[in-house]
C-alpha cells in the first residue's frame, strides 16, 4: 500500500477497535459484507469462479469499487470445494441459481459407533467419515487413494498462494478484513457441536440423540473440543483482526438443550480468545433471544454480536450496551426495499444502536443473490458515511 492508503487503513482499524471496545469513534464504522451474490450480479456462476482465481479477484474488486466503507468480511471462496467435487464428495453442492453453495444433510456415523468415535475422534474422521463422504477414498487400491490425497494437498497449497482476493481488496482500497487472520490465528472457528451435527452425526440423528442418549452426545463433543481449542490463539496477538464464529444448531435448541450441549463450549471459547486479546464476531443466526441472558457471564467487550433483525438489536442494546458491541440488524432490508426506503430503516436502526458507541454498521449477513445489488449497498453505505457521525 502507499503511505496514504496505509494511513487510511490504520484509521479504519482504529475505528473498528474503538467501537468494539464500547467507545465512540469519530463516526459509526461501516462494514461491507460481500458473499457469493457478487458472482450473480457479475453474470458468473460459482463454478466459473471456482476454477479461476483471477476472475474471483476481479469480481470482488469490482464489487468494492466506490464502496464507502471502513472494512469488509468475506472476499474469498473455498477453492478446496473444487477438489471435493472432483473426488466425489457430496458434502456441499451448488444450488440451481449457480452461485449459492449448500450443505448436504448426511449422517456419517452410526449410533453403535459412539464409543469408537469418543475414544479417538480424529482417527475416526480420517478412517471412516472421510471415506464415507468422499467416493475417491473408497478405492480398494491404496495407490489410487494416495493420488486422491495428493490432489487434495496440492489444491490446498495452491489455494493458499493463489486465492488473493482479500489481499487485493486490502492493497487496492486500504480496507481491513475484520476476520482476515494473521500470523497468529486463522480468522475463523466453528463450535464443536456445529461440526458434530454438520459433518459427523447429521442434523436429524443429532437432535434425536440429544433426547435419547444425551450422555453420548456430550462425550462426543467433549472429545472434539481439544481440536476445536487448537484454533484459538495461545498468547496475546493484538486487538485486530478478530475471529468469526458462526452458530448453526443453536437456533434449533430449546433452552435446556442449549445449556447442556452448546453453552459450556461456547463460553470456554469466548473466554480463551478474550484471554489472548482476540474478540469473536459471534454470528447469532435465527432466534437466539431466548439464550441471550446467559451472555451476562462473558467478559466485557469479549465479542461482537452479529444480529439479523432490528428488533433483536434493540433488545440486545438495551441489555448489553455496556458489555458487548453489535453489528448487523438489517437482514432482508436491501432485498425488499429500494435504496431510498432502506435508508429510512437505517435511520431507525442507528437511532437505536449508535448512541454511546459499540455499533458496527452492516446488513447482518453476506450478500446473496436477491439480497440487493452492490449498487444499492453503495447508496446505503454512502448515507451512513455522510450522516452517522458522533
Amino acid at each position: 500500500m502507499t503511505e496514504e492508503l496505509q494511513k487510511l487503513y490504520d484509521e479504519r482499524v482504529n475505528r473498528f477497535v474503538t467501537t468494539a471496545n464500547l467507545e465512540e469513534p469519530d463516526r459509526v464504522p461501516i462494514l461491507a459484507s460481500i458473499g457469493t451474490g457478487v458472482f450473480f450480479y457479475a453474470g458468473k456462476t460459482f463454478g466459473e469462479v471456482l476454477e479461476n482465481y483471477d476472475l474471483e479477484t476481479e469480481i470482488y474488486l469490482n464489487a468494492m469499487e466506490g464502496q464507502l466503507c471502513d472494512g469488509f468480511s468475506g472476499g474469498s471462496i473455498n477453492h478446496l470445494m473444487q477438489t471435493g467435487f472432483v473426488l466425489g464428495s457430496k458434502t456441499f453442492f451448488i444450488s440451481p441459481n449457480g452461485v449459492t453453495v449448500q450443505h448436504h444433510e448426511t449422517s456419517s456415523m452410526k449410533v453403535e459407533e459412539y464409543d469408537e468415535f469418543i475414544a479417538d475422534p480424529m482417527r475416526f474422521m480420517a478412517d471412516k467419515i472421510a471415506t464415507r463422504k468422499v467416493a475417491a477414498f473408497q478405492a480398494e487400491d491404496d495407490e489410487e487413494v494416495y493420488k486422491s490425497l495428493s490432489l487434495l494437498f496440492d489444491k490446498q497449497a495452491e489455494t493458499r498462494s493463489k486465492s488473493t482476493a482479500g489481499r487485493a481488496i486490502r492493497e487496492k482500497y486500504g480496507l481491513p478484513n475484520l476476520t482476515g487472520g494473521s500470523a497468529y490465528h486463522s480468522g475463523s472457528i466453528a463450535h464443536p457441536m456445529d461440526n458434530y451435527f454438520d459433518f459427523v452425526r447429521g442434523f436429524k440423528p443429532t437432535m434425536t440423540d440429544m433426547r435419547r442418549r444425551p450422555d453420548r452426545v456430550v462425550a462426543a463433543v467433549e472429545a472434539m473440543y481439544p481440536f476445536y481449542e487448537r484454533q484459538f490463539p495461545k498468547e496475546y496477538c493484538g486487538p485486530f483482526p478478530w475471529m468469526n464464529d458462526t452458530h448453526h444448531i443453536a437456533t434449533f435448541l430449546t433452552r435446556d438443550l442449549f445449556e447442556i450441549f452448546y453453552w459450556p463450549f461456547y463460553k470456554k471459547s469466548v473466554e480463551a480468545c478474550s484471554n489472548a486479546g482476540i474478540k469473536l464476531i459471534s454470528v447469532f443466526e435465527g432466534p437466539w433471544d431466548q439464550h441471550f441472558d446467559l451472555l451476562d457471564d462473558l467478559p466485557k467487550a469479549s465479542m461482537i454480536a452479529n444480529l439479523e433483525r432490528k428488533d433483536q438489536v434493540e433488545r440486545f442494546k438495551k441489555r448489553y450496551a455496556n458489555q458487548f458491541a453489535i453489528q448487523g440488524g438489517l437482514s432482508g432490508v436491501l432485498r425488499y426495499n429500494t435504496a431510498e426506503q432502506a435508508i429510512e430503516d437505517v435511520k431507525a436502526l442507528l437511532d437505536i444502536a449508535a448512541p454511546g458507541g459499540g455499533y458496527l454498521f452492516s446488513c447482518g449477513s453476506m450478500i446473496a443473490p436477491g439480497d440487493g445489488t452492490p449498487e444499492k449497498q453503495r447508496v446505503v453505505n454512502k448515507w451512513v458515511y455522510e450522516n452517522a457521525n458522533y
